[in-house]
């Protein structure tokens, strides 16, 4: 017969060794269980969820040395929750944070952000204090993002050296991964991007898998798009949007220096479009930057000096656009034998005279693709 005393030691000994860190609330047999995240979902630490629950709360982690293991758990936004998963700095420095093995999904407006948390308009010109006090060096790995009434995954601005791999975007209403102006040297890596950027909003329009808006120096590796709405990866430089609201900044960064190599790219509308809004009329974008036209329909896109590379093309209906300059894009292949990298005359060329230049294509190549 066990004394008080043991029984209290067995007791004390299942606390110290727990790993599962939630409490939950089974509703019946045939349902998962509803579980509350510890600290009304505000994390920290070293924490691991029990597999078997689904949170419908936000997961908020602020402190740096951080890793969560959802261990397969859920966490469902029931279309009312904003965000899934909120990274914030709060405008101190933040660095070393994992977050992996997470199903994430029916969240309005992000699955997952990953920001300072001070919008751009409050930010100072000191571009190395904006730096710092931004989050860098986190990884996602194996993140499950679906359904999400916005963008799937979001590295906002200043956000540097993080990585998403292993990890599936599907549905997202808005673009399926965006990297926002100013991030750099970030790496997209190993992941299915299919079924995004199928907006429902006024004036919204199709989005694409990847968008890579005044980014730079990023690495897009083994990645997966499929069918996504607007195409697979499009690179520009934003020309300041609503900019007549005060809440909206000129972006100093291009989105150049980018590497997207040995990706596959299938059924999309356009595979990769380098410098995608050099020949859209942005009329109604309320833009800061100065138009090439009087009417300040047409402005200047830049994303130069970016390499794609090894990258597989099937079953899309176009390839590769380059509107933007000094770009390299050799040893690709598709299933195509037309000419499939292409070099349009753009707005710029026709308003200012100057033409697209100093792209490198070669060696591009025919392959048939396997089903």
């Amino acid at each position: 017969m066990k004394t008080s005393t043991s029984y209290k030691l067995e007791l004390s000994r299942a606390a110290i060794t727990a790993t599962i860190i939630a409490w939950c609330f089974p509703s019946t047999a045939q349902e998962s269980q509803i579980c509350k995240l510890p600290n009304s979902g505000k994390l920290s630490g070293n924490l691991t969820l029990d597999q078997n629950c689904t949170y419908n709360q936000t997961i908020t982690i602020n402190n740096s040395n951080t890793n969560i293991d959802c261990n397969g758990a859920t966490l469902d936004g029931q279309l009312t929750k904003k965000i899934g998963i909120l990274i914030t700095s709060q405008g101190n420095p933040l660095s070393n944070v994992t977050v992996k093995n997470c199903i994430v999904k029916n969240f309005k407006s992000q699955g997952i952000l990953i920001t300072s948390g001070i919008p751009d308009y409050k930010r100072t010109d000191n571009q190395i204090k904006n730096y710092q006090i931004s989050p860098t060096q986190i990884t996602l790995d194996n993140v499950n993002v679906e359904d999400t009434g916005g963008v799937g995954i979001f590295f906002h601005s200043y956000v540097t050296n993080s990585t998403l791999k292993n990890s599936t975007i599907l549905r997202s209403k808005g673009v399926g991964i965006y990297l926002e102006q100013s991030s750099r040297n970030n790496n997209i890596l190993n992941n299915l991007i299919k079924d995004n950027g199928e907006s429902n909003a006024p004036n919204s329009g199709q989005r694409e898998g990847l968008a890579i808006d005044s980014s730079a120096g990023n690495l897009i590796e083994g990645n997966k798009f499929i069918s996504n709405l607007a195409g697979g990866i499009y690179l520009y430089k934003n020309c300041g949007e609503k900019y007549s609201t005060g809440k909206s900044v000129i972006r100093w960064q291009a989105s150049n220096d980018n590497t997207i190599k040995n990706n596959i790219f299938t059924n999309e509308k356009v595979g990769i479009w380098v410098a995608s809004r050099q020949s859209v009329n942005l009329q109604k974008s309320d833009c800061g930057d100065k138009p090439l036209d009087p009417t300040g329909k047409y402005y200047q896109d830049y994303a130069d000096h970016n390499t794609i590379e090894n990258n597989v093309f099937c079953k899309n209906k176009a390839y590769i656009r380059v509107e933007g300059n000094n770009n390299t894009i050799t040893n690709n292949r598709a299933d195509t034998t037309s000419n499939w990298v292409t070099e349009p005359t753009t707005m710029k060329a026709r308003l200012t005279g100057a033409a697209t230049m100093g792209n490198r294509i070669i060696n591009n190549s025919y392959e048939e693709c396997s089903n």
